[in-house]
């Protein structure tokens, strides 16, 4: 009688996700997560750049999600990826050491990525801007949970999810480098259109860092400490200390990977 094949017999005919990920609904999520993270302030940030002021529509304020959203919607992202696309908590930077060395730790990396940050940011100031002032001054509070918005949402999923997914594609860094500066030029084009430089410079520093690293959380620390650098709850001179202590040890860090470089050579 005809038993029929082994059970593993048809193991072969079932997708492997790791050989053949499926790319349209990764990619599904890195959009969903930057329109529900991001979309409104993509569009009061185009809105700046066209016209020098903010008039979005009542309901568009209303109902579009919020900056506060945001945290929700990256731990829900993350979350998916893992649960639904299969993503391990490595290939999402989510790991506890650094996938392979890189000169002083993660400390060196956060080092690089604030650099990188600091460098984007002086030459975007070469560049007009749309001269926008908002109405006075958010208080304390709430400059500390946007920083932390900017760290923990814009790192989760603009860097780490993004990364995770042309990682397993395989595609290569100047592929990574195009997307990663087009998920965040809108949001930041109330700075004019010397944003593009901006993301250009900073998101090659990433590139630089993450594609060695594989870690998230020196992005997001890195992130901080820069937007922290402008805020009101530090005191001036900690502000002034953290910035100085993260560039300096960029250069020392970016001199002892040149170092590596040519010993390699």
């Amino acid at each position: 009688m005809f038993s029929g094949p082994p059970p593993d017999a048809y193991a072969s005919c079932r997708p492997d996700r790791a050989r053949t990920p499926s790319a349209a609904r990764d990619w599904c999520l890195v959009a969903a997560g930057f329109l529900l993270a991001f979309g409104l302030t993509s569009a009061v940030a185009v809105q700046i750049l066209l016209t020098g002021h903010i008039d979005l529509p009542e309901w568009a304020v209303r109902y579009l999600p919020g900056m506060k959203a945001g945290f929700v919607v990256a731990a829900a992202a993350l979350l998916l990826a893992h649960r639904w696309l299969g993503y391990s908590a490595r290939e999402l930077g989510l790991a506890a050491r650094p996938r392979r060395s890189f000169p002083y730790g993660a400390a060196g990396a956060a080092a690089v990525a604030y650099l990188g940050m600091w460098i984007g940011f002086e030459v975007m100031r070469l560049f007009p801007s749309p001269g926008f002032a908002p109405d006075g001054r958010t208080g304390a509070g709430e400059q500390l949970v946007a920083n932390l918005h900017g760290a923990l949402v814009e790192e989760a999923l603009l860097l780490a999810l993004p990364m995770a997914v042309m990682t397993r594609l395989r595609w290569s860094w100047q592929a990574q480098l195009a997307v990663l500066t087009v998920l965040r030029v809108p949001f930041h084009l109330y700075y004019g259109y010397g944003a593009l430089a901006l993301c250009v410079i900073w998101m090659a520093g990433y590139v630089l860092v993450y594609r060695r690293t594989r870690l998230v959380w020196p992005f997001m620390l890195a992130h901080f400490v820069y937007n922290s650098a402008h805020a009101d709850y530090l005191p001036p001179a900690l502000r002034l200390l953290l910035g100085l202590a993260f560039w300096i040890g960029g250069v020392a860090t970016l001199v002892r990977i040149v170092r590596f470089v040519r010993a390699a050579q």
